[in-house]
């Protein structure tokens, strides 16, 4: 029986390589009726159903996999089960298998770098450093551990701590790109510019093109905090331009998507509302402010806090049986048009029901669902939605000095393509606050950090919410964050990017000139 799995298994990796899906698909399935026991053939067929566009399919082949490699305890398969549940943004399952797993096996300690990464990532950076606490005393020094001690110590607002494990991952691997990156965002130099040599040092050995970009960017942001905006803009443009010749973003379907999504016509408010659960999701461009309005939202006694989400997202996909895009293409707009509104809502509530703990509101920071405020109006009544719009200029610079993790914010690296995506972006609210009433409220930036006290609480009555005192305190919200801001968000609200792209006026003259009159 051994050696005709093996065979199956040959042959379906054959027909996998040359394209031919329904093949290695039918080799898989008559590995399983023969052995069914076999978590790797599961993780293939998910990967499958993926590439053919099977939403549902390839959701239930992960869930499958990870569920046999909890029973059969393959835990050499653990990470790979986990990375492809993050996949289905289905947290609950990545943080139950990692913790139901045996942390004394040497599977799990050798890959505990990846498995505490994985915890981080859904929200549970205790969890994660509790995991590392166990593995490093029992395995040998490895800067992916300290890497990922330092980032499960930020998100847990332990910023002096995440600070020292930076520069112990350093000295480790002086070279590393991610962790000159991560220290730069994370804490300024003391003094301004004294890691400026080092970075450099290490950009001088990098040969991959994400390695050298992840350097170009830490090396604006160690010259731009030491004051030499010219030297600190040469690096980022470098960094821009490696990061969008590593990218497939397409302006054109990004303009197509949006478009299609202003035909939508509008959702009235609901006559009545018996929810025992509101969402509150806060949307925008990136870097806009989100993350403030969500500690602030946060401070409050009936509102919990989940993170950024991709949970809607992914109800839409189940619903719809397809792999859903955010921004969506012309395509998916269509497609979901008459997808049926109430499974979509029952998911995203089922993959958030744990988060409320005992309050009555859920906040979902996730600044792509801005794209999906339509879809949220129709799956979720009760829910609304907060839009942060700041200064056209300050929201494409903030997005431009930003390195962001995968392909999402394309756009960001070319001055033409985010002053496009910008004024889309833009739009597109306009045509919410027609189209959404009583659902979708937009919140200047400028306001907020200016009137924290008045602004919040005017949010909170859109969101059926009496005000509190000190709620505007985001020092007091000592919740975890995985935010790109999550390092920032623990000092008090500040005004202090209001007005920061000025200090590259000249650089940033032709984003000014494509913004045009859509900067007023």
């Amino acid at each position: 029986m051994q050696q005709e799995l093996e065979r199956r298994w040959q042959r379906a990796q054959a027909d996998e390589a040359r394209g031919d899906l329904a093949a290695a698909r039918a080799e898989y399935t008559g590995i399983l009726a023969i052995a069914p026991r076999q978590p790797m053939v599961r993780l293939r067929l998910s990967d499958i159903a993926e590439r053919e566009g099977r939403y549902r399919d390839a959701r239930d082949e992960a869930i499958a996999a990870a569920q046999l490699v909890r029973d059969t305890r393959r835990f050499e398969l653990l990470p790979f089960a986990t990375l492809r549940l993050l996949g289905f943004d289905e947290r609950d399952l990545v943080r139950d298998l990692i913790l139901g797993a045996d942390w004394s096996q040497p599977a799990v300690l050798a890959q505990s770098a990846v498995l505490s990464q994985h915890l981080w990532l859904v929200e549970d950076a205790d969890s994660a450093l509790r995991l590392l606490a166990a593995a490093m005393p029992r395995t040998q020094p490895h800067p992916l551990l300290h890497y990922s001690r330092a980032n499960a110590l930020r998100h847990a607002g332990r910023l002096d701590e995440a600070t020292a494990e930076f520069e112990r991952t350093l000295a480790l691997s002086p070279d590393d790109p991610y962790a000159h990156w991560s220290l730069a965002y994370h804490a300024k130099a003391v003094p301004p510019g004294s890691r400026v040599a080092r970075v450099r040092k290490a950009l001088g050995h990098a040969r991959e093109p994400f390695a050298q970009a992840n350097l170009q960017y830490a090396l604006f942001k160690e010259l731009d905090d030491a004051g030499d905006t010219d030297a600190a803009w040469e690096a980022l443009t470098a960094g821009a331009r490696a990061m969008r010749g590593l990218l497939q973003y397409d302006d054109a379907r990004d303009a197509a998507g949006i478009a299609a999504l202003q035909t939508l016509e509008a959702v009235p408010a609901p006559a009545s509302e018996a929810a025992t659960r509101t969402p509150i999701f806060i949307v925008g461009m990136p870097r806009t402010g989100t993350t403030v309005l969500e500690r602030i939202l946060g401070n409050h006694s009936h509102v919990a806090s989940a993170g950024e989400l991709n949970a809607f997202q992914h109800a839409l996909s189940v619903a719809a049986d397809r792999f859903v895009a955010t921004p969506q293409t012309r395509e998916d707009v269509e497609a979901l048009r008459t997808i049926d509104f109430d499974v979509a809502g029952a998911e995203y509530l089922r993959r958030t029901q744990r988060l409320y703990g005992e309050r009555t509101h859920l906040v979902d920071k996730n600044p792509l669902n801005v794209f999906n405020a339509a879809w949220i109006a129709r799956a979720l009544p009760q829910a609304r939605i907060v839009c942060l719009v700041r200064d056209p200029m300050d929201a494409c610079f903030s997005n431009l000095k930003e390195l962001f993790s995968g392909d999402t914010y394309g756009y960001s690296y070319d001055l033409r393509e985010l002053a496009a995506h910008a004024l889309r972006f833009r739009a597109l609210v306009a045509h919410w606050e027609r189209t959404l009433p009583g659902r979708f409220l937009a919140v200047p930036y400028e306001a907020l950090v200016a009137e924290p006290d008045a602004t919040s609480a005017a949010v909170l009555r859109f969101c059926g919410l009496d005000a509190e005192d000190g709620v505007a305190d985001i020092t007091r919200n000592t919740t975890t964050s995985s935010t790109a801001s999550s390092s920032q968000v623990r000092e008090p609200i500040h005004a202090r990017g209001i007005g920061a792209w000025r200090r590259y006026e000249r650089q940033l003259a032709p984003l000014a000139d494509a913004l045009g009159e859509g900067r007023a």
